[in-house]
């Protein structure tokens, strides 16, 4: 079992990378929020993955862009991750995939707010 496991497990839907459009336009609107559709961060992420290098490829741009929206990691409401492995898709609700890739930084979610949010630019 890769370490990667520990993210796809959290999926609340999974797809064909083949169906992307269709799968990821059903996804906003499902969880959407306020009657505004959802906001999918979109990831491709080889299988055998480790968090580390998850985090590296994506929590410095992931967390920016959370930060810009006024987000805050632990709660992210209408933001879903759409993570490309291989041929199948996965749908990570952005929180989730949090909690599981950021403790292999050894950084504190607002460690990783000061590192690489807004203010870090």
């Amino acid at each position: 079992m890769s370490e990667l496991t520990q993210v796809l497990e959290r999926a609340f839907h999974r797809g064909e990378a083949r169906d992307a459009n269709r799968e990821i336009s059903a996804q906003r609107e499902q969880h959407g929020v306020g009657g505004t559709d959802a906001v999918s961060y979109e990831v491709v992420l080889a299988p055998e993955a480790s968090l580390r290098q998850v985090f590296e490829q994506v929590m410095p741009k992931l967390v920016y862009f959370l930060d810009c929206r006024g987000l805050k990691l632990d709660a992210t409401s209408g933001v879903f991750m759409s993570v490309f492995v291989g041929e199948t898709l996965y749908f990570v609700h952005a929180s989730d995939f949090i909690a599981a890739v950021a403790p292999s930084s050894g950084l504190s979610l607002d460690e990783l707010v000061r590192k690489y949010g807004a203010a870090s630019v």
